[in-house]
Parts: C-alpha cells; structure tokens; sequence
C-alpha cells in the first residue's frame, strides 16, 4: 500500500510519506489522522509544488505496508468496503487548514 501526503506539517509525514500506524479519513474526506507538527525540519518547511510526485519520486520513497489499516467513513466512495478503505494506496492533499483524502471516487447516487 503506497501512502502518499502532501501535508508536509504533520507529526506523521517523512518525505511526503504517512508513517501513521493508521489513517482515519472522516466522512467528508478530511484526514483525521493528521497532527500539526510544531517543530519543521527545514525538509518539511519547503514549498511542494503540484508536480512534486511526478518530478522527484526520491522524496517519496514507496512505502509498502499491508499492515496499515485505513478507516475511511467516506460516504458513497467506490474503495470504501464497511469501514475500510480497499484502496491500493491513498493520497493525502493539503489545503490551508486540513489534510484531505483525494483518492475517493464517489458514486453516483442514483
């Protein structure tokens, strides 16, 4: 399972990589996981562009752990499998406060 995140100020993110030993993603797709790191290395304090995982795949070294149970309470996303997200990895995007997932794909409601 490959964990990617852009969040760069959680206590969790290594280069651009969840070292969570879980992943709580809320109903509205928000990353519950997410902790707000007060002490950024210089790494983590750096501007990420939005082709970053593209360009330098370095950063981002894959990280495979079948171990990490991910809670997804996503409403009508296609990996969500009773509370568990069936994904073959997810992607954790920033935005100026929160942490969301962006891997969902929703269904549609008809």
């Amino acid at each position: 399972m490959d964990l990617k995140c852009k969040k760069l100020d959680c206590v969790h993110n290594n280069k651009f990589s969840c070292e969570a030993k879980g992943i709580d993603i809320k109903h509205n797709l928000n990353c519950a996981t997410y902790e707000k790191n007060n002490n950024l290395s210089s790494e983590q304090r750096q501007n990420v562009s939005r082709t970053m995982f593209e360009i330098a795949p370095e950063y981002h070294a894959f990280r495979h752990n079948q171990d990490v149970d991910i809670n997804c309470n996503a409403r009508h996303c296609c990996f969500n499998e009773d509370g568990n997200c069936c994904a073959n990895g997810i992607t954790v995007q920033r935005n100026s406060t929160k942490a969301y997932c962006s891997t969902a794909m929703l269904e549609d409601k008809e």
